[in-house]
């Protein structure tokens, strides 16, 4: 088992490689990623709620090194 370990990595790896290797293969993927973020699924709204908590934590920090400052 452990001897096709490497193998698979490295033809795994190598394949996501051509797929960024081509014009092609960057626009499918940056169409995929587009659709995925833009789209009204959980995957979408999780996205938002994760920006939205990253803002808060963002202001929280804000405000906590302000109050270091001063």
């Amino acid at each position: 088992m452990r001897s096709w370990l490497m193998p698979v990595i490295v033809m795994g790896l190598s394949g996501v490689g051509l797929i960024f290797a081509s014009d092609r293969g960057r626009k499918k993927v940056h169409d995929f990623i587009d659709r995925v973020s833009e789209a009204e699924n959980p995957l979408g709204e999780f996205n938002k709620a994760l920006d939205q908590q990253l803002a808060h934590i963002q202001q929280a920090l804000d405000q906590l090194s302000e109050a270091l400052e001063s």
